[in-house]
């Protein structure tokens, strides 16, 4: 994204810059993207798994398989790691990322795939005053009219049922999607000083330990078929939680959290194949809108370039 001068020296070139940053924004976005899609996958294959298997189980066991995985990072880090920084931010992490995954296995396992996804994206607006909160960080106005105009297109394409959906249930997908956006924020604070291997492990581990206790006062041995379902969940879920660090530490948290509307259309895709559930009309209204709230920043940076062209 430089070029060199007549004197050979090293120069920027305002063109090959916006270039290299557009293309960094759409890699952000499409790790984003792959993240979301792995993690509504993980939400199916919890929904079949409830049928047999505790939920703390199938926490548990998605922890395990994640520190296994992670494990030769932990050795050769672990002099690091038994030196934690941040460590505040890292007990929010950990706090938000277990009330987030948990309550939304309980969630997407006792109310259809449709109404547990909508829940979840409260997450859009619970991290908008999160941000506020904890990190002093305001949402200008645009961005919080795009948030508002895809939260109500998702409203529309999934217009949850709310009088089948027992109280409980609704308080559950909620209390998940303020753990996600706490998780969010505190993995957006850290990302820029804590090293990617710190971020995975203490959330890997602490989590896992959490879910220790509750699973083996519930613990029934699992059968191949569901211990195969178990390692899907552990192994998705990891490289899904890999793939969104990631995209985390390139990226401006706001935006990304933008793409999480992207969910609605895995869940209706889901839900079709597995659940038989058809959009409507109304559902193809909502899409459309959807659409266009992910086009609006692009046509406000589009804007704002024009502006300051024609100045």
């Amino acid at each position: 994204c430089s070029g060199l001068d007549m004197n050979g020296e090293l120069r920027l070139d305002k063109n090959h810059f916006r270039i290299c940053r557009d293309l960094s924004e759409l890699i952000r976005g499409a790790l984003a993207l792959v993240s979301n899609t792995l993690f509504v996958f993980v939400g199916v294959l919890v929904r079949l798994l409830n049928e047999s298997v505790d939920l703390f189980q199938i926490l548990l066991f998605r922890q395990l398989v994640f520190v296994f995985l992670l494990l030769p990072a932990i050795v050769t880090s672990f002099d690091t790691l038994i030196k934690p920084r941040m460590v505040h931010w890292h007990l929010s992490r950990v706090l938000g990322a277990f009330a987030a995954i948990y309550l939304d296995f309980l969630t997407v396992s006792n109310i259809p795939l449709a109404d547990a996804t909508a829940l979840g994206f409260a997450k859009v607006l619970f991290f908008a005053v999160v941000a506020r909160a904890l990190l002093s960080k305001a949402v200008d106005a645009s961005r919080l009219f795009t948030l508002l105009v895809g939260f109500c297109g998702v409203m529309l394409m999934v217009r949850p049922s709310f009088a089948d959906t027992s109280m409980l249930y609704t308080l559950t997908g909620l209390g998940s999607a303020l753990g996600a956006a706490i998780a969010v924020i505190s993995v957006r604070k850290m990302a820029a000083t804590q090293s990617k291997i710190a971020l995975l492990s203490y959330q890997a581990v602490f989590v896992g330990l959490i879910a220790l206790i509750p699973s083996l006062t519930n613990w029934t041995w699992p059968s191949l078929d569901e211990l195969i379902l178990l390692l899907a969940v552990g192994v998705t879920s990891s490289i899904a939680q890999w793939i969104g660090i990631t995209a985390y530490k390139l990226g401006e948290a706001n935006v990304i959290v933008n793409v999480e509307y992207s969910n609605i259309i895995y869940s209706l895709v889901f839900g079709y194949w597995l659940f038989a559930e058809i959009p409507d009309g109304i559902a193809v209204i909502g899409m459309l809108v959807l659409f266009c709230s992910a086009l609006l920043p692009l046509l406000t940076s589009h804007w704002k370039t024009r502006s300051g062209k024609q100045t």
